[in-house]
């Protein structure tokens, strides 16, 4: 059998033996890049580990006494033999008499980037490492410096925070010193058994029966919809995530994740089943919610919709970097053998919150105790979706109840689809959908919702309703009169938002969001909109006063931001100036969309050198390019230097990594933004191959049909490819190439696949560059693939008519029906508010190019058989 562990992991391979350590020895893990881990080392000498993924191995520092998120503060890091990949999930007891004697924990891991263009081998050979660490503990820029300088050759370097960045009100090592993947300290590492038996004694003391919960059996204890949060000391409030929730059950090895609709969603989130079994408790039952975090840190469902529905396990690893998704667990019912379901809540909950991580993959949600209102409003400020207020007395019942109250900053809830009515004007299929909520076993017409639609969502419901038709109406009371309605199967559940309740029960300005098919019909409940907490607390007068129970601020989720000042905000100007004069669209509308859409649109602006196309009185005035970020630009703002061949002098490019620097640029009056195909620290290999398909003095719907041409023929050499619509007249056809190539690689095989299209369909298609020789054919662009080359950034702005977007597509949009000008400022954030984008794969694992250029062999040679 072939080794295939790294030569550089020779000294590590010396130092141990494998029948004597627990300690992995490598060959099983390939790298993504990019990853990191802290661990925490009780050897001799206490002290932290700093690794660094690069070239296929751990490069490693022992750091005595841990990072400091004080940047006067320089600390010693010295370097120590490189370590297998796999080392980054190792916890365990190193036992007495091999090297490194101790236990080991996992302090802090995540991804993490070079803060410079530089490559981050040639960085370390110059002694001079500058990294933007993303964990869960530390997030910030820190400067590995060898001691001696660019001559040093010894091991000693200073770990140094760089200067400029919040900085929380104490040591991250002091504050947080537990495993963010166990949840235990070191000492606890040291003697786990004594922790469960402590435990398993406590649960005893609460009376907590021994008896198991078996997860598939188990249903969800559900909130009740309130208006108001109460204020007295009977409750603590939680943040009301929005993601997905489910009911997670560890037995031993065995991890099962079920969802509110009881399917089995384990396989799609492989990440929380790894962070699950490497818990310090092998048996336990809980209720929490899956979140993907945006660029605040702050859940959002739009981003999860992208992991939700991915089955096949090939699409979910594709996804794991596109979308990382974490677990937040609220609620324990079962531990160690024993039932909690009848145990006070905050007797509950402090179980949960020693048996978890308060930061990780999976992590404890915390809770605040006081002051339901405040808690409220800061929710409301910070856009969340909600808090809930919940009795601290309360047991765990698998129903609805008033022991729990959800309060949402705004109006959204699911709807069961009833039936829907005839199309109206230009719109085909129907017109609008009826919606229906159950009041006990009734269910209750409540409204109709027709606008939230685009014709792809129609054709979509259109095909989920048609089986469902029936000859009555399914509810049982409130059925609308008149002619024009059509019944189905209460069998869907839809999402939609709303400004308020009316008096007699129904919602105004209803916007469709989506299907939701991790609900049943059955819970989407008739609930009173105006439920007090007081009439709730009346009620539950009877049941047992709370006992202990503590956390840390459910506002941050025990985060180490949660010490540190303000984000910077831009300061708006203008917003009333007009920039779309036909449609009427203002500088203000403009960034209301970027604001919208930012949690979709910075996947593809992140760590990328952007150029900007600015309009300051709109775009019937003059515009002007802009690479160079001015002078003035405040602090905060992310720029990268890099050198330009074309002009022989550096250029500091914009960098958009989060919504508020989106904003910024576009409060500046940009327009479009145009992004490069390759990140920085790695801006010589791309993420993907483009063929730009412009049609100029073409018809468009030849640009449908060479398009169409393209997917046949990368199908047919099994390439994955991605298609958007340019935001102008073109299509942009992507293949992903995952930064494993050069720019003149990609380039080239986007050159073969251009000849290719061009051959397949000779009288449309064309490689010819000027217009003159085009001959009214589709220019099957491979051009803009190369250093420095930009396109319009996926759901980037256009300063044309209409305001159109450059939108991402499914494949079966790609017809003669296709209008790209339907896709707008005012479209797309809806028709994203409720679906997947299907873009998002083209930022996962790139091609294998040696496997495609043989399949392009076998073609050739195919076709070439008969004349042989």
């Amino acid at each position: 059998m072939i080794d295939e562990r790294p030569p550089q992991l020779d000294v590590y391979r010396r130092k141990r033996d494998p029948d004597r350590t627990p300690e992995p020895f490598g060959g099983g893990r390939r790298g993504a890049g990019g990853l990191f881990v802290i661990q925490q080392h009780a050897a001799r000498r206490l002290h932290y580990d700093l690794r660094l993924e690069m070239a296929g191995v751990l490069k490693s520092w022992a750091v005595p006494k841990g990072p400091s998120v004080r940047p006067e503060v320089k600390r010693l890091a010295v370097q120590v033999e490189d370590h297998p990949l796999e080392y980054a999930d190792f916890e365990g007891v190193i036992p007495k008499d091999n090297y490194g004697a101790g236990a080991v924990i996992v302090w802090d891991h995540g991804r993490y980037r070079s803060a410079k263009p530089e490559d981050l081998l040639a960085q370390l050979a110059r002694g001079l490492v500058e990294v933007e660490l993303r964990g869960h503990k530390l997030r910030g820029r820190w400067t590995l410096a060898r001691m001696g300088g660019k001559e040093g050759q010894g091991k000693d370097w200073l770990l140094i925070r760089k200067a400029g960045e919040p900085v929380p009100a104490e040591e991250i090592t002091e504050r947080y010193p537990r495993s963010v993947r166990s949840g235990l300290t070191l000492d606890e590492m040291r003697d786990a058994g004594a922790l469960r038996d402590a435990l398993r004694g406590r649960l005893r003391d609460l009376g907590a029966p021994v008896r198991e919960v078996p997860v598939r059996k188990q249903g969800f204890m559900l909130a009740t919809p309130a208006t108001r949060a109460p204020e007295d000391v009977d409750w603590l409030f939680e943040i009301k995530h929005d993601g997905v929730r489910v009911l997670a059950e560890r037995a031993g090895d065995a991890v099962t994740l079920v969802g509110r609709s009881g399917q089995v969603v384990t396989g799609r989130y492989p990440e929380i089943v790894s962070a699950l079994r490497a818990l310090a408790f092998d048996h336990v039952l809980m209720d929490g919610e899956i979140v993907a975090l945006d660029a605040r840190g702050v859940s959002s469902f739009q981003l999860l919709q992208a992991r939700m529905g991915l089955t096949r396990p090939g699409d979910v690893t594709r996804a794991l970097a596109v979308v990382p998704v974490e677990a937040v667990f609220f609620d324990c019912l079962a531990l160690e053998g024993h039932d909690l379901r009848r145990l006070p809540l905050d007797a509950r909950k402090a179980c949960l919150a020693r048996i978890l991580p308060p930061l990780g993959v999976v992590r404890y949600g915390g809770h605040v105790e006081a002051d339901g209102p405040a808690f409220l409003e800061a929710a409301d400020e910070a856009r969340l979706e909600g808090i809930v207020a919940k009795r601290r007395a309360s047991t765990y019942v698998a129903r609805r109840s008033d022991a729990w109250l959800k309060i949402k900053c705004q109006h959204r809830l699911e709807f069961v689809v009833g039936g829907y009515t005839d199309p109206q004007g230009s719109r085909a299929r129907f017109g609008a959908l009826h919606l229906g909520l159950y009041d006990g076993g009734r269910l209750v017409y409540v409204s109709k919702v027709g606008t939230g639609f685009d014709g792809p969502e129609i054709e979509r419901l259109w095909a989920s309703l048609g089986p469902l038709r029936r000859d009555t109406s399914p509810f049982d009371a409130g059925t609308p009169g008149g002619r024009g309605h059509h019944w189905v199967e209460p069998r869907l559940v839809a999402e939609v938002r709303f400004t308020e309740w009316t008096r007699d029960g129904g919602i105004r300005h209803p916007i469709y969001l989506g299907l939701r098919n991790d609900v049943r019909p059955e819970d989407c409940r008739r609930e009173p909109p105006d439920t007090d907490w007081s009439d709730a607390a009346e009620r539950l007068r009877a049941e047992p006063e709370s006992i202990e129970g503590a956390a840390d601020s459910a506002a941050h989720g025990g985060s180490p931001r949660e010490a540190a000042p303000p984000a910077p905000r831009v300061r708006l100007t203008n917003l009333d100036k007009v920039f779309w004069p036909a449609e009427g669209y203002t500088k203000g509308d403009l960034i209301a969309y970027y604001d919208a859409i930012a949690p979709v649109m910075l996947p593809y602006l992140r760590d990328r050198p952007i150029v900007l196309t600015r309009y300051p009185d709109g775009i019937a005035g003059k515009s002007f390019f802009q690479k160079d970020a001015p002078e003035f630009a405040p602090g905060w703002v992310r720029t990268e230097r890099i050198y330009s061949k074309d002009t022989d002098r550096d250029i500091d490019y914009f960098v958009v990594d989060d919504a508020e620097m989106l904003r910024y640029v576009a409060n500046m009056g940009t327009i479009p933004i145009h992004v490069w195909s390759a990140r920085i620290p790695t801006l010589e290999r791309p993420d993907w191959l483009v063929l730009d398909l412009d049609p100029k003095g073409a018809p468009f719907t030849d640009v449908v049909r060479v398009a169409q041409a393209v997917h046949r023929v990368l199908d047919d050499l099994e390439l994955p490819s991605h298609v958007k619509t340019s935001g102008a007249t073109g299509l942009h056809v992507l293949v992903p190439a995952g930064g494993r190539y050069t720019h003149e690689q990609t380039r080239t095989l986007a050159r073969l696949l251009a000849t290719l299209v061009m051959e397949a369909v000779p009288a449309i298609a064309t490689l010819a560059r000027p217009l003159g020789a085009r001959a009214g054919k589709v220019y099957v662009d491979f051009g803009q693939n190369g250093h420095g080359r930009t396109i319009a950034a996926p759901f980037s702005v256009r300063p044309l008519p209409g305001a159109p977007v450059s939108c991402p597509l499914d494949w079966s949009e790609v017809t003669g029906r296709l209008d790209p000008t339907r896709f707008t400022i005012r479209t797309v954030p809806r028709r994203f508010a409720r679906r997947a984008d299907p873009l998002a794969p083209v930022l996962g694992a790139g091609i294998d190019m040696a496997a495609v250029l043989e399949r392009m062999d076998a073609r050739r040679a195919e076709r070439g058989t008969p004349g042989e």
